[in-house]
């Protein structure tokens, strides 16, 4: 029974992030870049970036939401900032710290395509101070905090053991109301506590 819960669940999940992808790819250039420009004033106006000495980003590809402008800010204001590498063979993330304005020259596609960091002991991080946020990507989030992202679960590893504040970004048109209604989350999911949009931070409403 368990077995079956879980084969309908993940056929859910695929089925919604197949929609998403879509619906994602289908917007104008111009709808993202003004959608991304206004969350990442957003982000830069809230507190929780002000006050973070790190900055957690991942590094956007695609018609995901864009981290660049925000990943320069975090810079030019004498932020520490790092990006992750995925662990061959594992679903963990290592944190490397990049600097500079061309932070990004330094970086090499992973086997997904996405620009990552050498492998280097002394730009690694061993470890988060409290006050470090997480730039967290999804291809949507609800409102509740919960997000579906591309079924790695990178995140999810990473997330269940980060001391700091993480924040989803997402555009307005892809903040869900419930992914447990579109039976689409499960109690091994875990939610960010506030999301980043178009109209400002926002705190992830709890159920119940």
């Amino acid at each position: 029974m368990r077995a079956e819960a879980g084969e309908t669940m993940a056929m859910a999940k695929a089925e919604l992030r197949k929609e998403l992808m879509a619906q994602r790819e289908a917007l104008g250039a111009a709808a993202r870049v003004a959608a991304d420009e206004r969350i990442a004033r957003a982000v830069q106006d809230w507190a929780g970036f002000q006050e973070a000495p790190l900055v957690l980003a991942y590094v956007s590809v695609g018609a995901e939401v864009d981290t660049r402008a925000l990943i320069a800010a975090a810079l030019a204001q004498g932020k520490q900032v790092a990006v992750p590498r995925c662990v061959p063979g594992t679903r963990c993330m290592e944190w490397y710290r990049i600097e500079g304005p061309k932070w990004l020259e330094g970086l090499r596609p992973s086997a997904f395509g996405i620009p990552e960091p050498a492998e280097n002991p002394d730009t690694l991080l061993g470890s988060f101070p409290a006050n470090a946020l997480a730039l967290v990507p999804g291809l949507a989030f609800d409102r509740a905090g919960f997000r579906i992202g591309y079924g790695g679960g990178y995140y999810d590893r990473f997330l269940a053991q980060f001391p700091g504040r993480a924040l989803g970004l997402v555009r307005n048109g892809f903040l869900l109301e419930s992914l447990a209604t579109l039976g689409a989350a499960d109690a091994h999911d875990l939610p960010v506590p506030r999301l980043a949009t178009e109209a400002g931070v926002i705190a992830a409403m709890r159920e119940g």
